[in-house]
């Protein structure tokens, strides 16, 4: 019941957000139907909805560039932006049309992350200001129209929500709500314990024939298929260690509780560029179109 009065309040949000205008009218601004293809803007062009027809949603919290004065800066919490994530993002749905000629459902949050953090819950988010409570419901309501779309679309489906790191290894960090001592853990260990209920990669459990070793960090699991870019948890780095380690935040946790996902946080060489950030990405659309099949039937 819970989680249905959560999806009702998401899905007002989207509409009502919809209903006004952008101030800046960009193209496709004025659909706000659940047409795949067109865009849908928040007040301000805050924050971006590209609908998506593929069971895929994909989000980027921290790569906005706005910063009004009408929005105070946060004086509380981390408000570092992630470089090019948000070119990243676009790169990403464009390699999924040029793959399979669908788009995905594509949120993105367009202001400073000194303004707003839209992963993290709303008081550190916006900091009490309206004009950033009104973005960050927008933000979650739109991911909450995606998902439950790919839900009632096909009924399952994956989340992704896309972040930068600055940390010394060059590799991808792969967070399925899981911490480097929960990683640590031999794969018997994570199968026996019930450590799959902890994680964001829950749902996907009833759909796939494989333990959840083996879908974590197994030969068939996203960090194996997104080889030769190195990544951890995967077969060949199976937990971080000592490192430091982002295994997910505010927005992995709530949306996974409708579709299974994670959080990718990218090192700098996949987002540097243009050719860099297109490189990657269709590495991870081959990537995650593999992990859709073989453990969610897709």
């Amino acid at each position: 019941m819970r989680r249905i009065a959560q999806l009702t309040i998401g899905v007002g949000v989207w509409l009502a957000a919809c209903s006004e205008p952008p101030a800046s009218p960009s193209p496709g601004s004025a659909v706000c139907a659940n047409t795949p293809g067109a865009s849908c803007f928040g007040r301000n062009n805050y924050v971006e909805y590209a609908v998506g027809d593929l069971p895929v949603v994909v989000s980027v919290p921290h790569g906005g560039a706005l910063a009004p004065t009408t929005i105070p800066d946060r004086t509380v919490g981390t408000t570092v932006t992630d470089t090019n994530t948000i070119e990243l993002g676009r790169a990403v749905a464009q390699a999924f049309l040029a793959r399979t000629g669908r788009p995905v459902h594509l949120v993105l949050c367009h202001l400073r992350r000194i303004k707003l953090d839209a992963n993290r819950e709303v008081v550190e988010a916006a900091q009490g200001n309206g004009d950033a409570i009104q973005a960050w419901n927008e933000y979650h309501g739109f991911l909450e129209q995606a998902t439950h779309d790919v839900v009632i679309r096909g009924g399952r489906g994956i989340y992704v929500d896309l972040h930068g790191h600055g940390h010394a290894k060059a590799r991808l960090e792969l967070g399925y709500l899981l911490t480097g001592t929960v990683l640590d853990r031999t794969n018997a260990d994570l199968d026996a314990q019930g450590v799959a209920t902890q994680s964001s990669l829950r749902l996907a459990m009833m759909f796939t024939a494989s333990s959840f070793s083996e879908m974590l960090r197994g030969a068939t699991s996203l960090g194996a298929r997104l080889a030769p870019v190195p990544s951890v948890p995967s077969p060949a780095d199976p937990s971080p260690g000592a490192d430091p380690f982002f295994e997910g935040g505010y927005s992995t946790a709530r949306h996974t509780a409708t579709l299974p996902g994670l959080q990718i946080e990218s090192h700098f060489g996949v987002r540097d560029t243009a050719a860099s950030r297109a490189a990657f990405a269709a590495t991870l659309v081959e990537a995650v179109l593999a992990f859709m099949r073989d453990h969610l039937g897709l």
